[in-house]
């Protein structure tokens, strides 16, 4: 029989074990999460704005940013497409009325 030392060192084993599971079935939820969001942001102009607010909000390392740069250029190129283009005429004033 394995003495209380060597139970609590496998149980310990079978803890990280357990740990190393749920970050991995995490981090796949997260790449899946992300991989549908963007997906989205890619056909939606509003939630592509939306996403890159909440990106300049929520993003606070530099590290993190430099990694998204990309995906914020392409998020942005979504958004610029789809506004409306500037009139390029120029507003003829109003007439002044003598008389």
């Amino acid at each position: 029989m394995a003495t209380l030392e060597q139970q609590i060192a496998q149980k310990q084993d079978e803890l990280n074990r357990l740990k190393e599971k749920a970050k991995t079935l995490e981090n796949g939820q997260k790449i899946v999460l992300g991989g549908m969001v963007l997906s989205v942001a890619r056909k939606n102009p509003q939630f592509a704005r939306q996403l890159l607010s909440m990106i300049g909000s929520e993003i606070n390392r530099d590290t993190d940013k430099k990694r998204l740069e990309n995906i914020i250029d392409e998020l942005k190129a979504v958004v610029n497409e789809n506004q409306p283009q500037a009139q390029t005429m120029h507003q003829i004033p109003p007439q002044n009325q003598h008389g």
